[in-house]
């Protein structure tokens, strides 16, 4: 992944941080309330859903809630994001391929440039649709608009943000330290490829591992995943499983892209995958797996004596 892709993404870290802080403000009244409640006011969340729709179809937020601690650990990934994209990478570099990298770049690698900006280019867009898939259609439309759960949006958007900080400031520390260089700047300074492209000047060239379009792509479709499976986000079933696989396909097609393109050796696109599918399932389910912990721990045993005919017994809940 580019600096300015980077930069992009910290950006939008920023964006969705600051509006889910503002919406927990409480906005100035300059009117006095209305008598009446509005149609939604059980709707808990600060912004009003904008269709009406039966609550059967609404979600409600099932798992542990946004805290202090998640504001903690984003802020974090959003400033190891942000000094990824600034600081360049060590100057000691390393080159060339490992284990089966070369065999995987002989095998997968267009055989023109013109082919190779195209695969370019086609990673940057399934990228570009993976990664504000989450955010604008799952949160967004699906949820906050269609399913009018103005709060589960929240706390979707909010968890996304958390799993795309830690993705991206991990990223960006490990291609800084590491310092690897793309396959393609081996022919830097060649006919092939002159000195002065901006391919082989400035510090994307040393940035091969490991594969941010492969993280960010896989990243979001272990999001796009848990979301859809545990809130059943299109009716449960077969929608949502196909939207599932669809995503992951993408991400698949994203990682091949970069390899095709000389972007990447296999080595950088299966470890971004592997990070990018791990914290994409592990954080959302953190989330979810919480809240239904804290709920069996709160009713889990609650014992009574109860006055029975001729004595006490013993009653409860577990």
């Amino acid at each position: 992944m580019t600096p300015r892709l980077r930069l992009r993404s910290a950006l939008l870290m920023l964006a969705v941080l600051t509006g889910g802080g503002a919406g927990r403000a409480q906005p100035a009244k300059t009117e006095p309330p209305p008598a009446k409640e509005p149609p939604h006011a059980d709707v808990e969340g600060v912004f009003p859903p904008v269709i009406d729709v039966p609550e059967p179809r609404r979600v409600h937020w099932p798992g542990r809630r946004f805290s202090t601690a998640d504001w903690i650990i984003t802020g974090a990934g959003a400033a190891m994001a942000l000094a990824g994209a600034i600081i360049p990478p060590r100057s000691q570099h390393l080159r060339g391929g490992i284990l089966f990298d070369e065999g995987a770049r002989d095998f997968l690698r267009l055989d023109t440039a013109q082919a190779r900006f195209v695969a370019r280019d086609g990673s940057d867009v399934i990228l570009s649709l993976e990664a504000t898939w989450p955010f604008f259609v799952d949160a967004l439309i699906t949820t906050w608009w269609w399913r009018a759960s103005p709060d589960t949006a929240a706390q979707m958007a909010l968890v996304d943000a958390q799993a795309l900080a830690v993705v991206t400031g991990l990223q960006g520390v490990t291609n800084t330290l590491v310092s690897r260089e793309r396959p393609y700047g081996r022919n830097c300074g060649t006919e092939i490829l002159p000195e002065q492209t901006i391919d082989c000047q400035g510090s994307v060239r040393y940035r091969s591992f490991f594969s941010g379009h492969a993280a960010f792509s896989f990243m979001s479709a272990g999001l796009i995943c848990v979301h859809h499976l545990e809130l059943d986000l299109l009716g449960g079933g077969a929608p949502d499983v196909i939207t599932c696989v669809t995503a992951y396909t993408g991400a698949a097609i994203t990682a091949t892209l970069r390899t095709m393109g000389d972007m990447h050796y296999a080595s950088d696109v299966i470890v971004g995958s592997l990070v990018g599918t791990t914290l994409g399932i592990a954080i959302p389910l953190w989330h979810y797996r919480g809240g239904e912990k804290k709920e069996r721990d709160r009713h889990g045993v609650d014992v009574h004596l109860v006055p029975v005919n001729g004595g006490i017994g013993v009653g409860g809940t577990f």
